[in-house]
């Protein structure tokens, strides 16, 4: 899940703007071979998109080609990545930040108000590792360590929002921030961000909740436990545009009633403008939170799924249902007759 604002070439590279790509034509990569390969590259360097089985690329086998074909996208979306990013001031973390003492600080009250005691530090070392600011340094590591070319694609863009490049499409970037599974990667923007409601950090770190089972950090489980809470997929947002929101009202308030002065300057102009959340109930959540003893718990409790019914309740009301609808068809016959 994401979260949006309101120069050394290999040996395969030289994508100049999404140009084809120079490669040496050999017995196995036919021109007309090469011109469908360069038109692969230019897609994906433009759409994030790519052909997943790499049909035609060069290889002996399958595996091959596999590889082949995703390390001449890596090679290619890094010029790239390179080449937009020349000109621009590259972006820094703030004299003295450790990522995993600031994560750590951020985390806490989110963890201390949605887990019992005797979880909470298993949730804070996870969370503790899992933030990755992007910078010129490390975005290359980064994007060659994803699983997926299309999750290199969107940090690619993120990066290149932070410093002020536009995307890979041409486009603006909105991203600042991105979780993969327990990896949460957040734009340098967190540092200089004008919102004062706005946390990439916890924002991301809290769809890491609906990312990462319970049985992988050996906490307990169940069937209908899987998670590390449980968070409507509808609402995952909501979810975590309301943590992030509610624990900046927390760091800024000293008293119930700055937390409702506060809610009441967020509703008015700090709202974010996303298709992806319901703004009245994401509005509505936060009232909730600020008037409670522990918001973390409103806030979950508001994003949770419906309730399961259990299966004799459920076997209740379907056979009782039945039962109507064979009254219903019987009174219907014999007006009929």
């Amino acid at each position: 899940m994401s979260r949006s604002r309101t120069r050394r070439p290999t040996e395969t590279s030289g994508v100049e703007g999404g140009g084809e790509l120079e490669r040496p034509v050999t017995d196995r990569s036919s021109k007309k071979t090469k011109r469908a390969m360069d038109r692969e590259i230019k897609r994906y360097l433009r759409t994030g998109k790519h052909d997943h089985e790499f049909i035609g690329w060069p290889g002996d086998d399958f595996l091959t080609c596999l590889k082949n074909g995703k390390q001449t996208m890596e090679d290619a979306l890094i010029a790239e990545v390179r080449r937009l990013e020349s000109g621009h001031a590259f972006p820094k973390l703030p004299a003295g930040v450790d990522s995993t003492t600031f994560a750590r600080e951020k985390v806490t009250p989110m963890v201390m108000g949605l887990f019992p005691a005797k979880e909470r530090e298993i949730i804070l070392g996870l969370l503790e590792r899992s933030l990755v600011f992007l910078t010129h340094d490390n975005i290359e590591q980064v994007l060659r360590e994803q699983r997926y070319l299309s999750s290199a694609w969107d940090l690619a863009n993120l990066y290149l929002g932070s410093i002020g490049s536009k995307c890979l499409n041409g486009k603006p970037s909105y991203l600042v921030g991105l979780s993969q599974e327990t990896t949460c990667f957040v734009s340098t923007d967190h540092f200089d961000d004008e919102d004062p409601f706005a946390d990439f950090v916890v924002h991301e770190a809290a769809h890491v909740f609906h990312n990462w089972k319970r049985e992988r950090v050996g906490l307990p489980h169940t069937r209908y436990q899987e998670w590390l809470l449980p968070i409507d997929f509808a609402k995952r947002e909501e979810f975590a545009y309301a943590c992030e929101a509610y624990g900046r009202i927390l760091e800024r308030a000293k008293n119930p009633a700055e937390r409702r002065q506060l809610h009441a300057e967020y509703a008015e102009s700090w709202v974010p403008s996303t298709d992806r959340v319901n703004q009245d109930e994401l509005v509505d959540i936060l009232a909730e939170a600020v008037n409670a003893r522990n918001g973390w718990k409103r806030i979950l409790k508001r994003c949770a799924p419906p309730k399961r019914v259990p299966m004799s309740v459920w076997i209740k009301q379907a056979a009782r249902e039945a039962v109507i609808r064979a009254d219903r068809s019987l009174a219907t016959e014999g007006e009929e007759k």
